[in-house]
């Protein structure tokens, strides 16, 4: 298996198959709950929900269930062993969640493209939902620069619109 990276969180995954769609998430007095579709390939092959109460995620599959689900469950078994970190939890969940950050980092990525906002990270690794800094104007602007050459940021990337750049 030769991992892939997922564009917008850099996270290492088994491959590019699966992703999620249609993404809402909402609190609740117990925790996070969600729904979204699982897709494999660019088509919606799971929903995917969990109820914000603790426990596993529940995967519905729509048609070629078989199929998709061995496929899901091998995908899973990799994305385990990429990640030996995240051991002590529920692999699917883990797998899922993964999907779900990627989902929410490119959405406010893609805004963010769209509205002409730089964007820039530090150099950890996995990029978290929060672990950006939008900054107003454009990326060749008086601001920005001067924002860059302050010497106690630790920013290292630069969003282009499709993927991080080394500053």
């Amino acid at each position: 298996m030769t991992p892939a990276t997922l564009p917008a969180t850099e996270l290492p995954i088994p491959d590019l198959d699966w992703s999620i769609a249609s993404y809402k998430g909402h609190q609740t007095s117990d925790g996070f709950a969600y729904v979204a579709s699982l897709r494999r390939n660019g088509k919606k092959v799971a929903s995917v929900e969990h109820d914000g109460r603790g426990g596993t995620v529940m995967v519905f599959w729509t048609t070629a269930a078989k199929e998709h689900r061995q496929a899901w469950n091998r995908w899973v078994a990799d994305y385990q062993s990429l990640h030996p970190e995240n051991a002590a939890y529920e692999p699917e969940s883990t797998a899922v969640e993964s999907l779900i950050d990627e989902y929410e980092v490119a959405a406010k990525l893609r805004r963010a493209t769209r509205r002409e906002t730089p964007v820039l990270r530090p150099g950890e690794s996995v990029l978290s939902s929060g672990g950006f800094t939008a900054l107003r104007g454009l990326p060749d602007s008086p601001e920005v620069k001067a924002f860059l050459r302050k010497p106690d940021h630790d920013f290292d990337r630069f969003w282009d619109g499709k993927r991080w750049v080394k500053l």
